[in-house]
């Protein structure tokens, strides 16, 4: 992926798989737009990238669970003039727990990040793409939302709305010079059992036993934009048990996902 005098604006970019990505690209020759809701920890990142345009990139907190956020960072780059040819929606948050304990609150700002958020990101990103012939978004999603997942449920639903929502807009957008890509991880060494509120320390054990390097999955993710694939799946042992439900009827690798959080939880 070429960079020329564009820039890639990364969500979600203060740590994790996030940083990652910035620290990716910038060592491709990208300038990037940092964007989280903790500035301080942006400027960090910044602060570490290397790159013949590392120089160049621009912090900007943004809490984009908040309503008409999203709008606001695309204002934000016309008014600065910043063309963003490659979109990495990575910002993301879960809940774990029975669905009807979960604090409604909490259900719909996770909801307006990873679904609302991304969507409008996507929309006005993708129409300054569209209409200059050229661009990429990279939208992260969760090999959790290839399936009903129980305890999980609203975030497998609002990744799976990020899976198929990637494909139809990958559809739309064939011929226009934007590729769109989708990234599915399972589980990343990163705070998600932290920020999700998961106590369990069975489940946070096998999380852990069972967890792929950040840098591993944001280089899977740039790897398979460069190859312009449509999705990629982070991750071997996940791709096989993606092609394994994939076999069954709808209803039964929920009920195995319950019997399996069941022990650990």
């Amino acid at each position: 992926m070429e960079s020329s005098n564009t820039y890639a604006l990364v969500t979600g970019a203060s740590g994790g798989i996030g940083k990652e990505f910035a620290s990716r690209l910038a060592a491709e020759g990208w300038a990037l737009v940092l964007v989280g809701r903790n500035e301080a920890k942006l400027q960090a990142v910044k602060a570490g990238l290397a790159g013949t345009r590392a120089d160049e990139s621009v912090v900007m907190p943004v809490d984009l669970s908040e309503p008409g956020a999203a709008g606001r960072l695309h204002a934000a780059c016309v008014e600065k003039g910043l063309v963003v040819d490659l979109l990495v929606n990575n910002a993301g948050s879960g809940l774990f727990g029975e669905s009807l304990s979960l604090p409604a609150a909490g259900v719909e700002s996770m909801i307006n990040l990873n679904v609302s958020a991304l969507t409008s990101l996507c929309a006005l990103f993708g129409a300054d793409m569209k209409a200059r012939g050229s661009g990429c978004i990279l939208n992260v999603g969760s090999f959790a939302g290839l399936n009903a997942t129980p305890y999980f449920a609203s975030y497998a639903a609002t990744k799976s709305y990020v899976f198929y929502y990637s494909l139809a807009l990958r559809a739309e957008l064939s011929g226009s010079g934007v590729v769109v890509t989708c990234l599915l991880p399972g589980y990343v060494r990163t705070d998600f059992d932290d920020n999700a509120g998961i106590a369990s320390a069975a489940y946070r054990k096998f999380s852990a036993s069972n967890s792929l390097g950040a840098d591993e999955v944001a280089a899977v993710g740039l790897a398979a934009l460069g190859r312009r694939r449509a999705f990629a799946i982070a991750g071997a042992r996940n791709r096989f048990a993606a092609f394994l439900f994939g076999l069954l009827p709808r209803t039964v690798p929920p009920a195995i996902m319950k019997h399996f959080l069941d022990s650990l939880v």
